[in-house]
């Protein structure tokens, strides 16, 4: 809780700037790729967080490691290891990216089947969720065999679940 509360005061204040400076999504892309070492490079991550490594340093590490970042990232990833919030990166990037779906009008939504789907299986849903919502929906899908059939779909903090497991579950509950 205290992550997202966070994660949701830089990432707002981030967000400001880069709509500012028209660089919404960049910011993004490197903002994430930050995200991804930090989470996969524990050297990177240990020398990052250090208490005893100077905050110079770790800026200078910076300006070094992520030499082709704007200018702005630069300065925001400074202002992160200043404030010792740099180890909250994970919150500020999934905040980040939730205030930039709510302004543009974006849902997230998964779809979970027991067998891989057709694209065009695919295409037909995401248009039947986006004229549902009103809104642009970004879907992703996997492949869960266990449900036996047809699906469940992810939508937001929603649940759809027509799977077969589900429906033999209510049968045998006599519901």
């Amino acid at each position: 809780m205290v992550d997202a509360v966070v994660g949701r005061r830089y990432a707002t204040a981030i967000y400001e700037l880069a709509d500012e400076n028209k660089r919404v999504e960049d910011t993004h892309k490197e903002l994430s790729l930050v995200m991804e070492l930090f989470e996969e490079d524990t050297e990177f991550k240990t020398f990052i967080t250090h208490p005893l490594v100077n905050r110079d340093d770790k800026k200078s590490f910076i300006s070094k490691v992520f030499k082709d970042f704007n200018e702005d990232t630069l300065t925001i990833l400074y202002y992160l290891v200043d404030k010792d919030r740099i180890s909250d990166i994970r919150a500020i990037v999934s905040e980040y990216l939730k205030i930039y779906y709510e302004k543009n009008a974006i849902l997230e939504a998964e779809a979970i089947f027991a067998v891989k789907p057709l694209e065009k299986q695919l295409e037909e849903l995401r248009k039947k969720l986006e004229a549902k919502t009103n809104k642009t929906v970004r879907l992703t899908s996997k492949v869960d065999p266990s449900i036996l059939g047809g699906m469940i779909v992810k939508l937001g903090d929603d649940i759809i679940d027509a799977s077969i497991k589900s429906q033999l579950e209510a049968f045998r509950n006599g519901i």
